[in-house]
């Protein structure tokens, strides 16, 4: 059987994921990032759509597939300097098709199981933004030579002020 592909666009919300198995489909297009309510709410802002490149397919063991990857650019925190840093996010993933928590059991560790729901429908979108926000880095920096990190001034060495000593109250209280 040749596989088909649908043809570059913007990628459907919903899918019948067993039929797309059974067809071998290939999806290439975009998802609005600007419509992925916990992806919007885990950056400060996106700043392109979702490309991804998706297969539906069956591996040797006939496990049912989702394999693909997707990748985006989105504005986040910088964790040294607090200034907005972009972020380039890709993701490759290998998700494991079933119906229920007995078959994702079944699933061999290097598949992540995505349960479908009725009739094989895939909310393939919210697929998609969960392998984003896996992606996502957990401390957002700038690299060091771009970070416009507010170093504070180092204290003059030679000042004669005689800085007191945290300690000289426990000191006090050893005393007594």
């Amino acid at each position: 059987m040749i596989p088909r592909t649908m043809a570059e666009a913007q990628i459907p919300h919903r899918v019948d994921a067993v039929k797309f198995v059974e067809q071998i489909q290939k999806l290439s297009g975009e998802i609005d990032s600007s419509e992925l309510t916990r992806l919007n709410q885990s950056v400060e802002r996106c700043l392109a759509p979702i490309n991804c490149v998706l297969s539906f397919e069956r591996d040797e063991e006939r496990h049912r597939l989702l394999v693909g990857e997707c990748s985006t650019r989105v504005a986040m925190i910088c964790q040294r300097c607090l200034d907005v840093v972009e972020v380039e996010v890709s993701s490759r993933f290998e998700l494991g098709l079933v119906f229920n928590d007995d078959q994702a059991r079944q699933l061999p560790r290097r598949l992540e199981p995505v349960e479908l729901g009725e009739n094989g429908q895939l909310d393939l979108w919210a697929a998609i933004e969960d392998e984003v926000l896996l992606s996502l880095p957990a401390f957002p920096a700038h690299p060091e030579s771009e970070c416009q990190l507010q170093q504070p001034e180092p204290e003059d060495s030679n000042s004669n002020e005689q800085q007191p000593n945290p300690f000289d109250v426990l000191a006090q209280l050893k005393q007594k």
